[in-house]
């Protein structure tokens, strides 16, 4: 008889491997993929993030104009019991899916709110009582941005795509902008709904950690953000720091979190939260219901000394699985190692044939994990955002300043092109295994795999237009079996 699965949506990513592997390992639960793109199920063909292929038993594509259908033929082919948002582009779809099977973790219509920064952020200060929150508009073209100038606290301000991520895309201005940058900004932002911000000078900060089913707020990890300046940008983040627990600011940003996602009714999910502070305390640059990224999930692992496993607390409140164990950070190995992540820096548009001081820093005392191992053959862009950072690496020390002369010894050691290479050669190391944030990936070029199958979507409706919730016939895999 067909185990019980869990959803992934285009599961191109690390965390969804991890995911997957829990799902089995603690509760013997099968994995079924959906796909809603293409370019994702490339992805995915290049590199296998999913490291116990054997518990995935289906592939389908998922069309994003009919996913609540979708889901009911899904509904029918197996019993999901779950659905695991592992990426932050993939929640909105991964709550329309378990809203549809009846198993959404938390109220869908407030999951939603948190792809909608604006909207996110015009909720939570209509709160009577609630957090201090910034100024913010929801604009698309320069006559809504100069309009919004004209009647809210915007001298200086910030655009970013209301449903963006990943620090990209994001434009920072003054008072004295012309029409020609707005025009400029707004061609190169994807032509989509933006966020318009009150800006805020301070200093910034990553709050992680999780709600439990009673709104709970439990934050397990903060870092700092230290940015610098290059290729045009002055708010590039360059490294993100631990900051100790035993600080008052750890408390008081632990405090302010609890408050903004109490007001935001979050319920059974981790958090990832981007905060400033200034002279008038924090203040919430953005929010998102999953895990933290740039490794910070993996992290809080390696931070409390295996006491906390970050992607298993998660797996279990999206289930609404019992805990068998009490939740109990371990402060004393947090405050023990001056951790940080070191991202890369590139001003330059080039093919990296070969990498120099990859096998140095591994050997580094401080070294941890790739959060991104540099690879021959790798296209180096100038960076932008986080996702254009050519590597990134965690490091740990005893001090600050121990971790200050690692960081600057990783800095000097990783470079691209510095001796000649046949570069006719490149990617004949494809098939090697690498590590990314504790992870080992197996790179599979040109693998074979069963495409995504696809579910039918003509399946009954209710008078409101929502696909009904049919009977689950648990009768097979699927078609799409691995």
């Amino acid at each position: 008889m067909a185990r019980p699965v869990v959803v992934l949506l285009d599961p191109h990513h690390p965390y969804a491997g991890r995911f997957s592997a829990i799902a089995d390992r603690r509760w013997g639960l099968d994995t079924v993929c959906l796909w809603s793109r293409t370019t994702a199920w490339d992805r995915a063909l290049a590199t296998d993030y999913l490291d116990r292929s054997d518990a995935v038993v289906a592939h389908y594509s998922l069309p994003l104009d009919s996913i609540e259908a979708a889901a009911v033929a899904l509904g029918r082919r197996h019993e999901v019991v779950g659905v695991l948002p592992h990426f932050e582009d993939s929640l909105e779809a991964a709550v329309t899916v378990a809203e549809t099977l009846g198993v959404a973790w938390a109220d869908p219509t407030d999951l939603r709110r948190f792809r909608n920064k604006s909207g996110l952020k015009a909720h939570l200060r209509a709160v009577p009582g609630g957090p201090r929150i910034n100024a913010t508009a929801a604009v698309r073209t320069r006559q809504e941005i100069r309009a919004a100038r004209e009647t809210g606290p915007f001298e200086r301000f910030v655009l970013k795509p209301n449903d963006g991520m990943s620090n990209s895309r994001i434009g920072f201005f003054d008072g004295d902008v012309t029409d020609e940058q707005l025009d400029t900004y707004l061609a190169s932002s994807g032509g989509g709904l933006l966020a318009m911000e009150e800006f805020l000078d301070g200093a910034e900060y990553c709050v992680n950690g999780q709600v439990d089913e009673h709104g709970v707020v439990t934050t397990l990890s903060v870092y700092r953000t230290h940015h610098t300046a290059a290729n045009g940008r002055t708010q590039l983040a360059e490294r993100f720091e631990l900051l100790r627990h035993d600080s008052p600011l750890f408390d008081r940003l632990a405090t302010y979190a609890s408050d903004v996602l109490t007001a935001a009714r979050l319920r059974r999910s981790p958090f990832h939260m981007e905060v400033m502070v200034d002279d008038d305390g924090p203040c919430l640059i953005e929010v998102g219901a999953r895990l933290g990224g740039v490794s910070m999930a993996f992290d809080v692992g390696v931070v409390h000394g295996g006491a906390v496993d970050a992607f298993e607390l998660a797996v279990q409140h999206y289930l609404g699985r019992p805990s068998e164990r009490p939740l109990q950070p371990d402060w004393a190995a947090y405050d023990a190692r001056a951790l940080r992540i070191v991202c890369g820096i590139s001003d330059e548009d080039v093919r990296a044939a070969s990498w120099d001081g990859i096998r140095e820093v591994e050997a580094m005392p401080e070294f941890v994990h790739w959060v991104s191992r540099p690879r021959a053959g790798q296209r180096v862009r100038p960076t932008r955002d986080l996702a254009t950072s050519p590597w990134q690496v965690t490091i740990a020390a005893a001090s600050t300043e121990q971790a200050d002369a690692a960081e600057a010894r990783v800095r000097a050691l990783v470079g691209w092109n510095r001796a000649t290479v046949d570069r006719s050669k490149v990617g004949l190391k494809a098939h090697a295994t690498v590590v990314r944030a504790g992870h080992r990936l197996r790179l599979v070029p040109g693998a074979v795999r069963t495409r995504p199958v696809p579910l039918p979507t003509t399946v009954p409706v209710d008078m409101t237009g929502r696909a009904a919730r049919l009977p689950s016939t648990n009768d097979s895999r699927g078609a799409g079996t691995c």
